[in-house]
């Protein structure tokens, strides 16, 4: 594995084994607010593309009673939610994401700009009733422009969302 390069300094030729670069992307902090409360939302990206792994991830949404959007990305599925969650509850689902032990992202942030390697599209699960959560419409604007579609979502509210820039090393080998 590797390059042949030729240095500049004394003319040999030497294999090339690891590049290291920097990607450079925007993502979306997990804290929002509505109506001057704090809101969270509850992400989850998940670095395999096991069906059965994924299946236990949408499973564990439906039972949190969570309106979710999910797409495949470059090493494996995002899973957002845009309903609003409070503290204590957003922490417990946090928590009992890590216990299901499936290679689990559990940062404040995630990204939202594209990667080469992204899926084209989009899924949407929202079964729940308008009395019982309120969902970001600005999130679900974001993916709705991102996958060109949009979310049938009845209980939504426009939230005022944090965007970080972050830096990834990555390392050619």
């Amino acid at each position: 594995m590797g390059r042949l390069r030729r240095t500049r300094a004394t003319g040999c030729i030497m294999k090339v084994t690891n590049v290291i670069y920097e990607t450079e992307h925007i993502g979306l902090e997990a804290v929002t607010v509505l109506d001057n409360k704090p809101y969270f939302f509850l992400f989850m990206e998940l670095d395999t593309k096991d069906e059965e792994d994924l299946r236990v991830v949408l499973d564990f949404y439906r039972k949190k009673n969570l309106a979710f959007l999910w797409y495949e990305s470059t090493k494996g599925w995002h899973v957002i939610s845009p309903s609003l969650l409070h503290l204590r509850e957003w922490d417990l689902a946090k928590r009992e994401l890590q216990e299901l032990n499936l290679n689990y992202y559990h940062h404040l942030a995630i990204r939202i700009d594209t990667k080469r390697g992204d899926g084209q599209n989009v899924y949407w699960e929202n079964s729940v009733k308008a009395a019982e959560r309120k969902i970001s419409l600005s999130l679900l604007t974001i993916y709705a422009l991102r996958f060109h579609c949009s979310f049938d979502s009845p209980n939504s509210f426009k939230t005022r969302l944090n965007y970080v820039k972050y830096k990834q090393t990555r390392f050619l080998l």
